[in-house]
């Protein structure tokens, strides 16, 4: 699956989406697959007009699904990532280029703070990959404005372990 042509895509289609999760972990030097592309959204399009844009709505165990015209299933978030404002996810995204286009992603704080929220495997194994390429680039006042108690220290700690 080539998420960057699929990232283009939903782009071109949606116009006002951030990627998040780990297309935004691969973008910023995470090894690591996926498949699956979470995205948010301030304003999502309903059901119909994602139908009309060829992307397809299933009910998968219990669950509504969306899934892009080559199958690839989609999580939409609307109100927040791990804690963090949609709003707020916007405003610090970044604009990578991939496949000649332009296409925004979480900004590596917010990034590092919604995956420390999660907890999962994963997301501490994507962890230490990032602080140990993009340690020395993370914005800590950006950091602070989105972090919550002892999470700006943590992190902290761990880039300074890895980095």
């Amino acid at each position: 699956m080539d998420l960057d042509r699929v990232a283009v895509d939903i782009t071109k289609d949606l116009k006002e989406v951030v990627f998040l999760g780990a297309y935004a972990a691969i973008a910023y030097g995470a090894a690591r697959r996926t498949r699956d592309i979470d995205l948010a959204l301030v304003a999502p399009p309903t059901d119909a007009e994602f139908e009309k844009l060829g992307y397809g709505i299933y009910n998968e165990g219990g669950k509504k699904v969306i899934r892009t015209r080559h199958g690839i299933k989609m999580d939409v978030y609307t109100k927040d990532v791990s804690g963090i404002p949609v709003p707020k996810i916007f405003a610090t995204a970044t604009t990578v280029r991939v496949a000649g286009s332009p296409v925004k992603i979480m900004c590596l704080e917010a990034l590092l703070i919604a995956k420390m929220r999660a907890g999962r495997p994963q997301d501490n194994d994507d962890i230490r990959q990032l602080c140990r390429v993009r340690g020395k680039t993370i914005r800590w006042d950006v950091v602070h404005s989105m972090s919550k108690g002892l999470e700006a220290t943590q992190l902290r700690q761990y880039v300074q372990a890895l980095s």
